[in-house]
């Protein structure tokens, strides 16, 4: 015969073993599951950057060109910060100067004075938003954002309300550099991003891969032996092994092709985030798809054949009880678990989190071949106690850990990067979490009865009375000025304001704001809690605004009742300045929120979520296998004893204690792991604490799980010649 044919045979062999071996069927779904999920996280990765790329091409095309000196500039630019519902966004104000003037990317005219273009998305917040900066008219096309869920706003302002000494003269739109605009500042960047995925979504998919290769190992190990005593070579054996993987593998990678061919035809909004997937990147990277759907594939078959261990010449076809050492991840796992947090301190900063993760995924890719050792040394105690005692289950489970510790590894291991990626995660996320909380926290306290209006711009036509008209009666507004040394803050109004406050008129001379006023109160005592300090003096509210360095007011109503934001920002925008924010008096500087933590937070919900669900697959898959092998090689043994108890206790022993050990050994390195991130000690032992307590759980179901399904394969074992 020859070499073609060989292959053709082997190969039709192999696919008639796949589903005839011992957990055939269990394996061909791993291998199944195995590829697509492999498949589609390499998908994802591509994805992801080519979202990357095409997002910062169409930032970087709609930055405005600075006009040439001598040269006449043909519009007029400003970017500026707002917020909605705790998310950050851009609103770029412009005025053309010319009837030619370049239009920017994703709009059809030039907006007239007074009218804003908006992008979809914030469109659709709410009809308070569309009319926050003006009249809306039109949307912004797709080219014009960085993605479809994108919050964006161009508005043009008003003759009274234009500024153009704070504008940029621009002739056009366009660089080759990233610009500081856009969705990309309020989200993960593209280093990041990756580096969590790599942790959250990559590292789960690779276990399942390894977990896959070897379900069923003991029976295909002992065929391997065979094939090698009947003279079949290497690469004889190698083909044998394709043969029999390669069926569920194709399917696999036909599924993930699959699921992965919407996103090329349409938008697709991402659950979880507030993020679309804009089709016209996912058709950029069609090429590295198709790569990724051959590609992987055959690197599957390739860690299927590799993973296979090699038969040592002249030992036994039959399976033996020898010890595998691998010494050398005895050694590793406290290099790379001293490295990461000493090497995140040591590391420059941009370095950091790169160190962090990738120490982080070595540690816990590490633990449960460390795990299975110390399990495994005390395997003959386990079983020396058992048999002076009497005990068959601790006798048989002491016997079966001694063996090596690769078994013991490979059944806890799904259990216990679980267990490390899901506390990581939930410590990340109390970080954003924490931040956020402190944000709502004040703003409860506070709540809108006191909104602080600032701007950086010139306010030398700012009409206060007109303002405050606009926002009804009973509304007060006092000029803000502060003292950045001595760290005060001084209110300044009339007094007829004063007094409709329930003040004592101060002044020209600030004094310390005492009052009844229940807004007011809460405002300087927040004030003080900071460090500062906030007095009261009177005074001409426009003329303050118009002379201050920093402009800002403070608006409240007499009554103390709740205002609306999104009022006194179009009221502002309307009779202040051009471009205003609006927000809670003490949470200066932070935009009333926390859209970029609450974004982060969001995507690591959902890459952590997306990392456990395979992990849970994972630990499903390898479970099963080994619980059918575990009932075949029990089946004896429950003869001998003469009950069916022995499952339970066997299971007890070797699924229950070194599962367990298993979770508390992988909390107690994440806590250590996770110290760079300098989350609350109490943040940290409750996320902690929750997922060790899902750990034991897990723990506990898989050996009643383990010792049923052992239990019924033990009960169809028949004495074989085996």
């Amino acid at each position: 015969m020859n070499g073609g044919g060989l292959r053709r045979r082997l190969l039709r062999m192999g696919r008639a073993a796949c589903r005839a071996a011992e957990a055939g069927r269990i394996r061909y779904f791993a291998l199944f599951a195995a590829t697509t999920v492999a498949v589609l996280a390499v998908c994802g990765f591509l994805l992801s950057a080519a979202s990357f790329d095409g997002r910062n091409e169409r930032s970087q095309a709609r930055w405005p060109q600075a006009a040439a000196p001598g040269t006449p500039p043909t519009s007029l630019w400003l970017a500026r910060l707002a917020s909605v519902d705790d998310r950050q966004y851009d609103v770029v104000y412009v005025e053309p100067l010319a009837s030619d003037a370049p239009l920017p990317p994703g709009l059809s005219r030039w907006p007239r004075p007074g009218e804003a273009v908006l992008s979809p998305a914030l469109k659709a917040v709410g009809p308070q938003v569309r009319s926050e900066y003006g009249e809306a008219v039109g949307t912004i096309a797709p080219n014009g954002l960085e993605s479809p869920s994108e919050y964006f706003a161009y508005v043009r302002p008003t003759a009274e309300r234009l500024d153009r000494d704070a504008m940029t003269e621009a002739s056009g739109f366009g660089v080759s550099w990233t610009p500081p605009l856009g969705e990309h500042m309020y989200n993960f960047g593209p280093r990041e991003f990756q580096w969590v995925y790599l942790a959250l979504v990559a590292l789960p998919a690779g276990l399942f891969v390894v977990i896959a290769a070897r379900v069923g190992a003991a029976a295909r190990d002992r065929r391997t032996a065979i094939l090698t005593a009947l003279g079949a070579s290497r690469t004889a054996r190698a083909w044998f092994t394709v043969g029999e993987a390669c069926a569920p593998v194709a399917i696999g990678a036909s599924a993930a092709a699959l699921a992965v061919a919407p996103v090329l035809l349409t938008d697709i909004p991402l659950p979880v985030v507030d993020f679309v997937l804009y089709a016209p990147d996912a058709r950029a990277a069609l090429p590295s798809l198709v790569g990724a759907v051959l590609g992987v594939p055959l690197a599957v078959l390739a860690a299927v054949v590799l993973l296979q261990p090699r038969h040592r010449p002249g030992t036994s076809t039959r399976p033996v009880a020898t010890r595998q050492r691998r010494e050398w991840v005895l050694w590793l796992f406290p290099i790379a678990l001293f490295g990461t947090v000493q090497g995140t301190d040591l590391a420059p900063y941009d370095l950091s989190l790169p160190v962090l993760v990738a120490g982080s995924v070595v540690t816990i890719a590490l633990l449960p071949a460390v795990a299975g050792a110390v399990v495994s040394a005390g395997g003959p105690a386990l079983a020396r106690f058992g048999a002076a005692h009497g005990r068959v289950g601790m006798l048989v489970a002491g016997r079966r850990l001694a063996v090596g510790a690769r078994p013991v590894a490979r059944l806890v291991a799904a259990v216990v990067i679980a267990v490390g990626l899901a506390a990581q995660g939930q410590i990340a996320i109390s970080l954003f979490t924490d931040m956020s909380d402190r944000v709502d926290a004040v703003e409860e306290q506070l709540g809108t009865s006191v909104l602080r209006v600032s701007t950086t711009l010139s306010t030398t036509t700012a009409d206060v009375a007109a303002f405050e008209r606009d926002l009804g009666p009973g509304v007060q507004t006092l000029a803000v000025t502060r003292d950045p040394r001595s760290g005060r803050t001084d209110l300044v109004a009339g007094c007829p304001a004063w007094r409709g406050l329930g003040v004592t008129c101060p002044a020209e001379e600030p004094v310390e704001l005492r009052t009844l006023h229940a807004g007011l109160a809460q405002a300087a005592e927040l004030e003080r809690s900071v460090g500062g300090s906030l007095h009261a003096r009177s005074g001409d509210v426009t003329e303050t605004v118009r002379t201050a360095e920093e402009p800002a007011l403070v608006v409240l109503a007499q009554d103390g009742r709740q205002l609306s934001p999104l009022q006194v920002h179009r009221a502002a925008n309307a009779h202040v300045a051009m471009a205003t924010n609006v927000q809670v008096f003490a949470m200066v500087g932070t935009l009333g929120g926390s859209g970029e933590g609450i974004a982060a937070q969001q995507w690591l919900k959902l890459l952590s979520m997306a990392g456990v669900l395979v992990i849970v697959i994972v630990a499903g898959v390898g479970s099963v296998s080994q619980f059918i092998r575990t009932g075949r090689e029990l089946g004896p043994v429950s003869v001998l004893s003469g009950n069916g108890r022995v499952y339970y206790a066997v299971s007890l022993w070797s699924l229950l204690v070194p599962t367990a050990f298993a979770v508390c050994a992988a909390v107690g390195v994440t806590w250590y792991v996770t110290l760079p991130l300098m989350a609350d000690s109490a943040d940290r032992l409750s996320a902690l604490s929750a997922v060790g307590a899902t750990g034991l759980a897990c723990a506990a179901l898989m050996a009643w799980w383990g010792a049923r399904t052992a239990s019924a394969a033990g009960l169809a074992w028949r004495p074989r010649n085996d």
